[in-house]
């Protein structure tokens, strides 16, 4: 992380007065401008899908809840509390209360708290409120939109974060915010690993479209270009391709890996991007 808010400084004084003496290459310079807002990027998608299968697997996963508490694949650091009303015994909400300590949930790190709000009778639609909540180092604040898409929950469904914000810590007492315009993802369920029937070992298909503006104003754009691939055992996008571009730099190619959960070179929390003729791996 301390790498990458170096990278994040760079980028900004590139752009604010494009004369920052780095003794460098003139190419190479262009590729790290290029290549730290595609890190920063691949980031939030990373933090996004995170929460989306957290919150499908744990909270969606069995709906008709019997207790108060949600036990099952739930990692000890997390309390997953069900919340009913009074009186009917509707759902009212799903609580999951990460703690203010890191919590490492399905491989995510996690703080503060996830609130699931049902929007409808049927449960098929969700509002999903952050408090408090961080991931890898960003402060995120913005609503959520969860909508189940088939038949049975857990399986097919979509997650949309529109207006929102993802502050991070520069040196000192200097914070970068970093505004998301939207984020829309389209997850279908694509088979079990094992064949469990937990989602411990679920794996998706899934289309992205993320947008947004870094603290000095360039604008970002991801955007699938195939179906990607999420695998619950590897914690990561593990296949499939995307098209990053960054206003006034250019655009890149994102290559995810080829989606088999078994190999260790697409299970390595790694995508490379080409662009300008090189290509840069990046630690998702």
């Amino acid at each position: 992380m301390r790498r990458f808010i170096s990278g994040l400084a760079l980028f900004f004084c590139f752009l604010l007065v494009n004369s920052c003496s780095t003794g460098s290459d003139p190419e190479d310079i262009i590729l790290d401008v290029f290549s730290v807002p595609a890190e920063l990027t691949l980031q939030i998608e990373n933090v996004f899908n995170d929460l989306a299968m957290d919150v499908n697997g744990i909270a969606m996963h069995k709906l008709e809840f019997t207790g108060d508490l949600i036990t099952t694949n739930v990692a000890k650091c997390l309390k997953a509390s069900v919340h009913r009303n009074s009186q009917t015994f509707v759902l009212d909400s799903i609580v999951l209360d990460y703690g203010t300590v890191t919590c490492s949930s399905n491989g995510a790190a996690f703080k503060g708290k996830v609130i699931v709000d049902p929007k409808d009778e049927d449960l098929k639609s969700f509002d999903i409120r952050l408090k408090d909540f961080k991931s890898y180092g960003y402060s995120i604040t913005g609503a959520i939109e969860f909508q189940i898409t088939g038949e049975t929950a857990g399986k097919d469904f979509s997650m949309k974060m529109e207006n929102a914000e993802f502050l991070i810590s520069g040196t000192g007492e200097t914070v970068y915010t970093v505004t998301v315009a939207s984020i829309n993802n389209v997850y279908t369920f694509f088979k079990s690993e094992e064949g469990l029937t937990d989602y411990t070992d679920d794996i998706f298909k899934f289309t992205t479209s993320l947008s947004g503006e870094t603290p000095d104003g360039a604008l970002f754009n991801l955007e699938s270009s195939s179906d990607l691939i999420y695998a619950y055992s590897c914690k990561n996008i593990i296949g499939g391709k995307a098209d990053f571009s960054l206003s006034d730099i250019g655009d890149g190619i994102v290559n995810f890996g080829g989606g088999d959960p078994e190999s260790e070179s697409d299970c390595d929390a790694k995508a490379t991007v080409s662009a300008f003729g090189a290509n840069i791996s990046i630690t998702l």
